[in-house]
């Protein structure tokens, strides 16, 4: 089947009661003209990603996007894609309650600038498809009763079954407005200014479309579905997941692939993982999903010193398809999620968990589950929870999964809470949320900070030329008791062996055959002691040259 024709079927299913020909035409022109193939493949070892704010760092005379661009410069010689958050114009959400999807916020810069960091390195952009933000022109145009905002807002009707409605946040769900047609409720998944669109609508998908074809035109080839599982509502049932929400991101793929072949797809669900590897097992959805529950067990495990309950998450845990792969993170803008770890944390660990982040001066959010406030997510900075040593080895821990590996901005130079902005912003997730003018990020980036930052990025320069961290090479578990753990990525003479202590004291290890560590360049052999917070990667042949930047082998 052509991919026109796999799409025009995914309309019928989506748009039963419209005109399937007329709305795929118009899809078409949305969408823009095909690029050209490329042969070039979508993800290899020499791949790791860097979460950043548009407006991570000022300075004076220089828009955000330009700064960031020059800091970006700084080491990009270990990171091969950015995530560039939210740069549309927004109204609140850290930039995710957006106004404008076809526009570059006017204190961030321009398009111009976006193509300019994308001429150096691969973009990942945001596609908000839940909702805008209650100054979007559809809410204006609702509000006054006239098309095509009154048909693309999502109302909640009287007799509605909102009893099984899954809630992310504890915000009222119904948010009241009056408008030139009368009283409606408005719905409203994640806050009060995001207001959540109707994807019944034909209009949603062509703004869709269009602002797809302005990221792919831009240079951007990374596309990021945010919380794209709740898109979809119906009543009497949860509203995640729906089989409508899955066939939108299977149609979304397809256009996708028609606009731009070497295009990634990336789905983020704060989920557990075996419903987020639900939009990758049939291989016509994304290309990548949010690997939700390596978080908060690698935060767990380092906090603790233990390595049990991670190492046995990674030995049971579903793998990817053939083809596809997780996003492996650790920090991030947001919160750490707790939804991910049901089952594999426990309500004792989730207390300790909690409290030993309270210690440490973060906190947490909560999510209504009925009449009852469950914990969400953990807010707290990894460097003021772990400290820069162990937060450098889990960083490369993190680097070391099957997987793609994203490091977040703040987290890698050793920001610590940031309980002003916190304040400031009035929301928990803003302790995570630090931005810099350039000089006070000069002032504040310690000689520790610093060098666990460069050591980050030599070693991510080392991974780069090893092909058993390709995201897709195979990992195999080795029993070793706690705190160490153990495994090997990838097979034959390219193997590595990667051992790290996460506990306390140091611990000894029996090296069965002379290897070659190459992060510290040593050869071991016998009997060793691996200290706390160290790391090796082990390989059975010398492999010098991948420890000298830029060397191929």
């Amino acid at each position: 089947m052509s991919l026109e024709l796999r799409i025009r079927d995914r309309l019928l299913r989506l748009y039963p009661d419209h005109d399937c020909f007329s709305i795929l035409d118009s899809c078409l022109e949305a969408v823009g003209p095909p690029l050209t193939d490329s042969s070039e493949t979508k993800w290899s070892e020499r791949d790791a990603l860097l979460i950043c704010y548009p407006d991570q760092l000022t300075e004076d005379g220089s828009s955000p996007l330009s700064t960031l661009k020059s800091a970006l410069g700084e080491i990009d010689d270990g990171f091969s894609i950015v995530h560039v958050l939210p740069f549309f114009p927004s109204s609140s959400d850290g930039g995710f309650a957006i106004i404008d999807h076809l526009e570059v916020a006017e204190n961030l810069g321009n398009w111009s600038q976006i193509s300019s960091i994308s001429s150096n390195m691969r973009v990942m952009a945001d596609l908000v498809l839940n909702h805008v933000s209650w100054s979007h022109r559809w809410v204006k145009q609702f509000v006054d009763d006239v098309e095509p905002g009154r048909s693309c807002i999502r109302t909640i009707l009287p007799d509605e079954d909102l009893s099984n409605v899954a809630r992310p946040r504890t915000s009222e769900l119904s948010v009241p407005c009056e408008t030139a047609g009368g009283s409606q409720e408005l719905w409203c998944t994640f806050g009060h200014d995001q207001v959540d669109v109707d994807w019944r609508t034909p209009e949603v998908l062509y703004e869709t479309l269009r602002v797809i074809d302005r990221l792919i035109a831009e240079g951007i080839r990374w596309i990021r579905l945010d919380a794209v599982a709740y898109v979809y509502k119906k009543s009497g049932t949860s509203c995640v997941h729906l089989e409508e929400t899955h066939e939108l991101v299977k149609l979304l793929r397809d256009f996708l692939s028609l606009r731009c072949p070497q295009a990634v797809l990336i789905t983020e669900t704060n989920v557990p993982h075996s419903e987020n590897l639900s939009y990758l097992r049939d291989h016509e959805q994304a290309h990548v999903a949010y690997n939700f529950s390596l978080a908060p067990l690698l935060a767990f495990a380092f906090l603790f010193g233990s390595s049990t309950k991670l190492v046995t998450w990674l030995k049971e845990a579903e793998q990817p398809p053939p083809g596809t792969t997780l996003l492996n993170f650790l920090a991030s803008h947001d919160g750490i999620g707790l939804r991910p770890v049901e089952g594999l944390l426990t309500d004792a660990d989730l207390s300790k968990f909690i409290e030993q982040v309270e210690t440490a001066g973060g906190t947490w959010s909560g999510r209504s589950v009925g009449e009852i406030t469950k914990p969400y997510e953990i807010n707290v900075a990894l460097p003021s929870l772990l400290g820069q040593e162990r937060l450098l080895t889990a960083h490369t821990l993190l680097a070391s999964i099957r997987g793609l590996p994203a490091f977040y901005f703040p987290a890698i130079e050793g920001e610590p809470n940031d309980l002003k902005s916190m304040a400031i912003l009035g929301e928990n997730r803003g302790i995570n949320r630090p931005k810099k003018t350039v000089l006070n990020r000069q002032a504040a980036l310690s000689e520790e900070s610093r060098s666990k930052r460069d050591e980050l990025v030599r070693r991510l320069n080392v991974r780069r030329q090893l092909p058993a961290f390709h995201p897709e090479a195979e990992q195999s578990m080795i029993d070793l008791d706690s705190p160490l753990i153990g495994f090997t990525r990838g097979t034959g003479s390219n193997a590595i062996t990667v051992i790290a202590n996460l506990g306390f004291d140091e611990v000894r290890y029996e090296v069965s055959k002379q290897s070659f560590d190459v992060l510290s360049g040593q050869t071991l052999s016998g009997q060793i002691y691996i200290r706390p917070s160290e790391i090796l990667w082990l390989s059975t042949i010398d492999n010098k040259s991948a420890q000298r930047p830029g060397a191929s082998l």
